[in-house]
């Protein structure tokens, strides 16, 4: 955390994702980073919406003083975590929001229970969170990202939180529809943002590297392979289709892990050398060698 005193009070503020752990702050920072995604404020703003979100203040209820705003602003220049720079192929600079969660900080909405996705100190995860939901949730985080990057209407991002609120708190019919209409914008908004905040952190677990990264980026797992995997997995004896499913997601992606290994040594035992089994899975050498070593001549 930073410590910082604004007009004469102390507060902290997170410099990390992890130290997000308020439930009020984490959807009033979502706030600020959906109007920021869908163009409705410019950086600037942006980073003042930030201070305001992280600081828990409500500016209805707060006398702005002359230089409030000024002293707002610098201080969202104290939040490293929402925004980091990325080096683009044409040379420019694309200015990204990344989320990295490993809990779901929303829980329970109105009495609708979600998925429950728990690290605890040592890293150890505990979820019923499932591969079908993983799946489902993930294509609909990719529809959103393109609404935001090309349309840029707000409207049309908004509508894709029915079908993910759906997903990760799934309630039978008919009292669904019921339901879906006592969440309110924000809790919906939280949802997306802690979905993907968890999916980001699953995404750069080292222990997933051979799934996610990939020399060539059209092979990293989409949706529709994803999809595929399922049918994949079960024709490899874990189960009919809807027990793949029903795996929860670690179970699911560290048996796609070890179907990966698997290929590198088939291959490695059929004569091919590192750096071809590289090239074809599209892995680079130092991710396949280690697969390799009992088979060196």
């Amino acid at each position: 955390m930073t410590k910082i005193i604004l007009n004469g009070h102390a507060y902290e503020i997170p410099a990390r994702w992890s130290e997000v752990t308020d439930r009020a702050q984490f959807l009033a920072l979502c706030q600020a980073i959906f109007r920021f995604e869908t163009r409705i404020t410019g950086f600037d703003e942006f980073r003042t919406e930030l201070a305001i979100a992280a600081l828990g203040l409500n500016l209805r209820k707060v006398k702005p003083g002359d230089n409030l705003y000024e002293h707002l602003f610098r201080v969202g220049e104290l939040i490293p975590l929402p925004y980091p720079l990325r080096d683009r192929e044409d040379g420019s600079r694309e200015l990204t929001v990344t989320i990295r969660l490993h809990n779901n900080i929303v829980g329970a909405v109105n009495g609708v229970k979600g998925y429950s996705y728990r690290t605890d100190a040592a890293g150890v995860v505990d979820t019923d969170l499932t591969a079908g939901q993983y799946i489902e949730g993930i294509a609909l985080l990719n529809h959103y990202s393109a609404i935001t990057r090309s349309e840029r209407n707000e409207d049309a991002a908004l509508e894709v939180l029915a079908s993910l609120v759906h997903t990760l708190y799934p309630l039978p019919a008919p009292h669904y529809a019921r339901k879906l209409t006592t969440f309110t914008r924000e809790e919906k908004l939280g949802i997306l943002y802690n979905f993907r905040g968890i999916t980001e952190a699953i995404a750069a677990d080292p222990d997933y590297d051979l799934l996610f990264n990939h020399t060539d980026h059209s092979a990293a797992p989409s949706p529709a392979g994803l999809q595929s995997s399922v049918f994949a997995l079960s024709k490899a004896g874990l189960g009919d289709v809807e027990q793949v499913r029903r795996l929860d997601v670690h179970t699911y992606l560290s048996a796609l892990v070890q179907q990966t290994i698997d290929s590198i040594q088939t291959l490695a035992g059929a004569g091919l050398k590192p750096g071809k089994i590289a090239e074809k899975l599209h892995l680079t050498v130092d991710q396949v060698a280690p697969f390799t070593s009992n088979f060196d001549a």
